[in-house]
């Protein structure tokens, strides 16, 4: 163990000699170009940003009195398939016939 450290620690001491400091790149995270460029950038998506939360908060309010008012309903039961809720021995758990997370049929039990 103390062989590989010894080692790499020469490895990193050979590196640094052979790559000089101004041959390595800075990186910036926000990506290329001068302040003044990122700056526009920046205010753009504030623009971005100031147009599209009054859009999304419209949005909201619209499906908000959509389900206040209730013009959508559901109908809770589905299609009547023949082959749903076919049994061939029952579930272990309550008489048998409810599926476990089936909570109408138990309440109906």
């Amino acid at each position: 163990l103390r062989l590989c450290r010894t080692a790499m620690s020469a490895l990193g001491r050979s590196l640094r000699r052979v790559i000089r400091p101004s041959q390595l790149r800075v990186r910036t995270i926000g990506g290329h170009g001068s302040p003044e460029e990122i700056k526009q950038g920046m205010e753009w998506w504030k623009k971005v940003t100031y147009v599209s939360l009054p859009v999304v908060a419209g949005a909201l309010v619209l499906n908000l009195f959509a389900e206040i008012a209730g013009s959508h309903h559901h109908d809770t039961e589905g299609p009547n398939y023949g082959y749903m809720k076919i049994r061939n021995k029952p579930y272990p758990w309550g008489k048998g016939d409810c599926n476990f997370f089936d909570l109408q049929c138990r309440r109906n039990e």
